[in-house]
């Protein structure tokens, strides 16, 4: 490792960059810190690459992974209260895929004629977070897109692209000032050069803001008005109810909560993921204390309907398909799956169900869990799961009040904009988003998570109510402008009234089409690099 770590300003550059990610990064940080945090890099690249005969290949890719493991331990390290061998595993894999896109760039560099530097590194890196959202080892939760959630006014534009938009500006920002910064300190660039390149800097920075402004002053939700009041219980995450006593107190409480701030105008009680102290027997359910519990306040308030978080069981008969993800009875040839899921309880209506499709890695599935399952007890001994929870391929919306469709995401899904779209599309008018982000304590997490649901919002132009069962619950209005929220591990119930809507935007229709474009042409680049090489290396056989 020497070999590759051995150059005091490489590595200081590197952990510059890593630093300066974590500077920009929400709940706290400065966002527009993002715009020059990879020129360290940069410049790291080009040392490496003008003295290219002294390094080996792969000393970019190190010192890139250097920066990237610095900037996730700093901004996910909370992960380790969920699991510490998870959050070990999540920060060095993470930091590795990172490094890929640098290392792509900067070997390309070295194989292909031309000038075309490092500019290959945007569509390398917007290919790598369009794949990262696709596969069992997603995370994408460090999104460069993401880095301005907490000032919405920015970003306005993101319902045309989504937050792979945030991602091109910061990427070229980045670019743009490192070109500036070589040519100062190269002194080979005309004074007028120079002011160009200022200016093109300056103007990338400010007409993406401008439109923003533009868009958000001429953006007005249509009036289409529905009361809901959001829950916290705040019940610790790993204080399991186990007695009936407690099952029932729990289930008490929160319709409690609810009754504080229902009205008979309050069209929906949303309460988080789990909240539910027992699992449902999906063949069941009305039987289940909680459904039962609510059954009997919607008698007392028949414009209700109830969206709550749950884990359900489905038990699959002697002649139904199992899926791979199935559990079996001990001693029994009988079969069932467990989801993590939301379930809407209206009146007149059966128990809806949706369950979380986007598994979180290591804690609810085992990644490639076809592939890995015979080595379920080693998984199980670094604190992973050894199976996986079932799932729902297809997102699904929730139907009550004369045909009102809402939709229900399970914590973790928020956080793909690409994914949520499919909500919008499936007829969702608001978003519901129930979470427990308990399990991380009072740290960064929850609220960077909690930020994070500002996107999704500006993306589909929904409005989102958002349950938190320990916080931050609120209500985010389709700008991305947080109405109202509640204070971190307290008990609480808050009520806002919110516009549906109807429209698609722009990015709900089309996707990540960044992402697709970026996709297409790495593979292209990918193509002329290897036959390059193979050019090469036949001329050096002749």
């Amino acid at each position: 490792m020497r070999k590759f770590f051995g150059n005091t300003r490489l590595m200081l550059y590197s952990i510059g960059t890593g630093l300066l990610l974590w500077l920009s990064w929400p709940p706290s940080g400065f966002p527009f810190l993002i715009f020059l945090a990879m020129v360290p890099l940069f410049l790291a690249e080009e040392r490496i690459f003008k003295n290219r005969d002294a390094f080996h290949p792969l000393s970019l890719f190190f010192y890139a992974w250097l920066a990237f493991f610095v900037w996730n331990v700093l901004t996910t390290w909370w992960i380790m209260y969920a699991s510490f061998p998870g959050m070990v595993m999540a920060v060095v894999l993470n930091s590795f895929f990172m490094a890929i896109p640098w290392g792509l760039m900067h070997y390309s560099r070295r194989i292909l004629p031309g000038k075309q530097g490092p500019v290959s590194l945007i569509i390398l890196w917007m290919t790598f977070e369009f794949l990262h959202t696709r596969w069992d080892m997603s995370w994408s939760w460090l999104d460069l897109g993401n880095a301005f959630a907490a000032y919405p006014s920015w970003i306005q534009w993101y319902e045309y692209t989504g937050a792979s938009g945030g991602t091109l500006w910061i990427l070229i920002m980045n670019l743009l000032i490192f070109s500036l910064l070589k040519q100062i300190l190269e002194n080979k660039a005309a004074t007028r050069l120079l002011v160009f390149r200022a200016a093109l800097v300056a103007a990338f920075f400010v007409v993406p803001a401008i439109i923003s402004f533009a868009i958000k002053s001429g953006y007005s939700e249509s009036i289409d008005p529905v009361e809901v009041v959001v829950i916290q219980p705040n019940q610790d995450p790993y204080d399991q109810a186990k007695p009936r006593e407690e099952v029932m107190r729990r289930i008490g409480h929160m319709i409690e909560l609810a009754d504080k701030k229902a009205t008979p105008s309050t069209r929906y009680v949303v309460a988080p993921e789990g909240a539910s102290p027992r699992g449902i027997w999906q063949h069941e359910d009305e039987n289940h204390p909680t459904v039962r519990a609510i059954r009997q306040h919607l008698e007392k308030h028949p414009q209700l309907s109830w969206v709550i978080g749950s884990f359900s069981y489905k038990m699959y008969r002697p002649a139904d398909p199992v899926p791979n993800t199935a559990r079996q009875y001990a001693d029994s040839d009988r079969y069932y799956d467990a989801f993590n899921s939301a379930i809407m309880v209206s009146p007149g209506q059966p128990v809806q169900y949706y369950h979380k499709s986007m598994l979180v890695p290591g804690i609810e599935r085992m990644p490639f869990f076809t592939i890995l399952r015979p080595l379920g007890q080693l998984v199980e001994s670094f604190g992973g799961i050894s199976g996986s929870l079932g799932r729902q391929d297809h997102r699904s919306t929730f139907i009550a009040n004369e045909n009102e469709k809402v939709a229900a995401p399970i914590c973790y899904e928020s956080i793909y904009g690409d994914y949520m779209r499919d909500f919008i599309r499936d007829g969702a008018g608001l978003i519901f988003i129930i979470t427990n982000d308990g399990w991380w304590r009072d740290t960064p997490g929850y609220r960077q998570h909690h930020q994070y649901a500002r996107l999704r919002a500006i993306e589909s132009r929904r409005s989102i109510a958002r349950s938190a069962n320990t916080g931050i619950s609120s209500f985010i209005d389709q700008k991305g402008n947080i109405i109202k929220q509640t204070n971190w591990w307290e008990p609480d119930a808050i009520r806002a009234t919110l516009n549906q809507n109807q429209k698609i935007t722009y990015f709900t229709r089309n996707g990540n089409y960044l992402g697709q474009l970026s996709f297409f042409l790495t593979v292209l680049l990918i193509l002329y690099m290897i036959s390059r090489k193979l050019m090469r290396g036949k001329r050096l056989g002749q």
